[in-house]
């Protein structure tokens, strides 16, 4: 059965990517309050590390043909 603990490697890396996430959706290049799409790209790539790390399976949509 798997713990519900994270190990220190997962810890470092949870605390790195939510920096990333942070920073990358705090960007305001644009001067309209919505950070540019490649930082939301980054930021959304980042957060699907970071639910992995926490066992979820993150899949895009259409990915193997599925439809929404």
């Amino acid at each position: 059965m798997k713990q519900n603990v994270l190990s220190d490697r997962e810890i470092k890396q949870l605390v790195d990517l939510g920096c990333k996430i942070k920073q990358g959706l705090d960007c305001n290049a644009n001067n309209d309050g919505l950070p540019c799409r490649t930082d939301r790209l980054d930021s959304v790539e980042n957060m699907k590390k970071y639910l992995e790390i926490h066992g979820y399976k993150i899949k895009r949509l259409g990915d193997n043909n599925e439809k929404r």
